[in-house]
């Protein structure tokens, strides 16, 4: 054979990975959001009305369980745990794991929505409780003098 059939071969070669690792990569998604997706079984009928962002899923492990499962791949800026459930925010998104017989129901959202709903829960863990700029170093004007 010739040398220009094993690089016209190559080529196909190189083509065919490279589609493939694209295809593994976007359809995996990244973050959080798409480790949930991949991960849990989806449940329409659990979507919270009102926020078309918010996607609910199901697991049959309890929610200590799926919650470390997602902060061992995905490590939260912030997490919240009450007796209502386990509150995970992220720079974009927010998981809310609640408990659900026989396991876990998994609430995925855009951060903003899911601080609206839950504030009760989180407004105080969450870093946007001070209404006026008293959460940073110095707590604003004149404190502290």
């Amino acid at each position: 054979m010739k040398p220009k059939f094993w690089f016209v071969l190559a080529a196909v070669a190189a083509v065919l990975a490279l589609i493939i690792a694209l295809v593994t990569i976007f359809s995996t998604g990244t973050g959080p959001r798409g480790y949930v997706a991949h991960t849990y079984t989806r449940a329409a009928h659990l979507d919270l009305p009102g926020d078309p962002d918010n996607r609910a899923y199901t697991s049959t492990l309890a929610p200590s369980a799926v919650a470390r499962a997602i902060t061992s791949k995905w490590r939260p800026q912030s997490q919240y745990t009450d007796s209502s459930g386990i509150y995970l925010r992220y720079s974009d998104d927010a998981v809310i794991i609640q408990p659900k017989a026989p396991g876990s129901v998994i609430h995925v959202m855009d951060v903003d929505h899911a601080y609206r709903r839950y504030h009760s829960h989180v407004g105080g863990s969450w870093g946007w409780s001070s209404p006026h700029g008293e959460s940073f170093r110095g707590r604003g004007p004149g404190a502290g003098k």
